[in-house]
């Protein structure tokens, strides 16, 4: 990738450079930036769509999302969604067997890993979140990414302490995930009606340092192209009144064929085919959204295209709930009439209820003769969290996850009190794939496409700013109840602090040194973690410390942006010192990473944060509730009730 940059950066260089052959004046060009009317202004206009993808096959359907509106680059894409940590899930151990493992093998596709939301210290072996909306529907193309995870709104979050109160046990707690305000960002402009794409990261682009021409044009192509576009755009405009006609059809020929062969080699061949050869188009690539989206302009739907084919996504947002223990609930964005569609729900189906079953650890000997962990069957310790944001039939073994925004949050109410009601989607474009009905779980195990979909319709008038209710049933209105009967006869309403609890405590006091921490411990079960990106100490100042341990500095995260979880590490804090300004305070820490242990200086008050340590959160009490949302009996496939007598 550094030969291919290295290439890009001399191609820009002598573009900015060439008017000093072509017209005889310095050309020191300057970076402009895309302006992007958009239609926000127009509080009622559909933000998101849900259609059927532009990647999808007839052997491999895929829903995908698509622009309601003009975004600009950084501006937020639909609204926050929690996401749900799964703990030790996708360990050999949880694939004993076939059906399993071809759960698993559907399932992990659909996975984020836990550095994106701080979840890597649920458990002590592999952590990975559910993120439904955009985290799940947002679809993978080598050729592009145009939004992307802004971590720090994750990785920052603060408790809301109007759902829960520190220190008090409420009967919520570990029984909805206490991650939230995942986000995403437009990394681009992206036009009304365009799909939208995710950035799944560099493992899933492969290697991209050989020469693709001819197999498949990749996203860092596209980039190439469009950086050296845009010098070319800034080289005409500026040279325009100079330029004949003839001389701008050379002047393109030359830097094509000239400049970009000897800066790029053979990846020239890759950036020319995406850029045209005709000046008078040049303009026109920029303002379809750039080289991907003029060479794939199939990407980009119509409004008449998404009226037919899809449907409206950004129909709820996520507030407080208006029901004491249920934390936060799915909210309308804008009046809805009786029988509209409040949002679709797509799902992924697991075949069997027993992947969401933890169990300790022990040593086993596994099937080549060495030692490794498995589960004792014998010493169950609850249900994955992710069940209780599970479709699911008392007569089936199978749960069925929803992966439509803020649809997860979309809570419980009696039948006379519920304003919506779950059904079958009959639509032809993204709706519910029936002969799936007809096949039994083990069989369904082996479909790994999403195509089992539901409606969420308004049984009455819904009017803008109501809470969405929904009737769970009977079996999840028992297990409620019988809960909450539980909780009442606790003999303490006491509840041991936890991370999260300490994050608003600590917000603008200072942290805990090492040596108060061994007078003063924190909660047990809490430590600190620190982000940090480091630089070598500077000449004439110590560079190890005392237990021959480096001496950096930090040099960020500074920006609410640069905040990701590969760079958040535990830590402990050797000093402190107030500085006075917005920082608050400064620090000097030990951080750990991969075993390696660094003292880093200047580490400021933002930079450092509580996490919960392994199996020690909410989620992992043994009395959190534990249920699914019921699917009603009169529409439940009879082929899926493997557990009728």
């Amino acid at each position: 990738m550094m030969v291919r940059m290295n290439a890009v950066l001399i191609a820009v260089a002598m573009i900015s450079n060439v008017a000093v052959t072509v017209v005889t004046v310095a050309a020191a060009s300057e970076e402009t930036t895309s302006s992007n009317s958009n239609s926000n202004s127009n509080s009622n206009q559909c933000r998101l769509y849900l259609g059927p993808s532009t990647t999808s096959t007839d052997d491999e359907p895929k829903l995908g999302l698509y622009a309601g509106i003009d975004y600009d680059e950084d501006e937020l894409i639909g609204r926050p969604e929690v996401g749900i940590p799964l703990v030790d899930f996708t360990e050999a151990w949880n694939r004993r067997d076939a059906l399993s493992n071809n759960i698993m093998e559907f399932l992990e596709g659909f996975l984020w890993t836990a550095e994106y939301g701080g979840s890597k210290w649920e458990g002590n072996h592999s952590n990975t979140l559910a993120v439904p909306g955009y985290g799940v529907l947002a679809n993978f193309h080598s050729g592009t990414h145009n939004v992307d995870w802004v971590q720090g709104s994750a990785l920052l979050r603060e408790t809301q302490a109007d759902i829960t109160t520190a220190g008090k046990a409420h009967p919520s707690r570990g029984a909805i995930s206490t991650y939230h305000n995942f986000t995403m960002t437009a990394t681009q402009p992206i036009k009304r009606g365009m799909e939208l794409f995710a950035n799944f990261g560099d493992v899933w682009d492969g290697n991209q340092t050989e020469d693709v021409f001819g197999d498949k044009l990749t996203r860092w192509d596209y980039q190439d192209a469009d950086k050296i576009l845009e010098k070319i755009l800034d080289f005409m405009e500026k040279y325009d009144s100079t330029m004949t006609p003839q001389t701008k059809d050379d002047v393109l020929d030359f830097i094509l064929g000239k400049i970009l062969g000897t800066a790029a080699g053979n990846h020239a061949k890759v950036v020319r085919s995406l850029i045209p050869a005709h000046p008078g188009k040049l303009q026109t690539v920029k303002d379809m959204g750039g080289t991907f989206a003029y060479r794939n302009p199939d990407l980009v739907k119509t409004q008449k295209w998404l009226d037919k084919h899809a449907v409206c996504v950004d129909n709820l947002e996520s507030q407080v709930s208006t029901i004491p223990e249920a934390g936060r609930g799915a909210f309308a964005t804008r009046a809805m009439k009786k029988g509209a569609i409040v949002a679709p729900v797509p799902l992924l189906h697991i075949a069997s209820e027993d992947v969401t079953f933890m169990y300790d650890l022990h040593v086993v000997t596994g099937p080549n003769g060495r030692q490794e962990y498995g589960y004792n069957m014998d010493k169950p310790r609850g249900q994955q969290l992710l069940i209780n944001y599970c479709l699911a039939h008392p007569e089936s073994s199978m749960l069925f996850f929803p992966i439509a925004s803020m649809v997860t949050q979309v809570n419980h109410a009696p039948p006379e009190k519920a304003n919506a009601r779950l059904t079958w989607s009959k639509n032809k474009y993204w709706g519910n794939a029936f002969d799936l009905q007809d096949m039994d779980p083990d069989e369904m195990a082996s479909y790994h496409h999403v195509s089992v979909t539901m409606e969420l319709f308004a049984v009455r008038d819904i009017e803008e700013g109501e809470e969405i209710l929904i009737d769970y049933g009977r079996d999840w209105e028992a297990a409620w109840k019988e809960h909450m009967e539980t909780f009442n006869k606790a003999a303490t309403d006491e509840w041991p602090l936890k991370a999260d609890d300490l994050k608003l405590e600590y917000k603008n006091k200072p942290f805990k040194t090492q040596d108060q921490v061994t007078k003063d411990p924190y909660p047990e079960g809490v430590e600190m973690a620190c982000f940090v990106e480091t630089e070598e100490m500077e000449d004439g100042r110590p560079k190890v410390n005392a237990n021959n341990q480096e001496i950096a500095v930090w040099t960020g995260p500074r920006t609410f942006k640069d905040y990701v979880g590969s760079e958040m590490y535990l830590c402990q804090i050797l000093e402190t010192k107030k500085t006075g300004d917005d920082f608050l305070f400064n620090y000097t820490i030990l951080g750990t990473h991969n075993d390696v242990t660094t003292q880093v200086v200047n580490v400021p008050h933002r930079a450092i944060t509580f996490i919960d340590m392994p199996y020690t959160s909410d989620m992992h009490h043994p009395d959190a509730f534990r249920h699914p949302i019921g699917i009603p009996d009169v529409i439940f496939p009879q082929a899926w009730r493997d557990r009728r007598d």
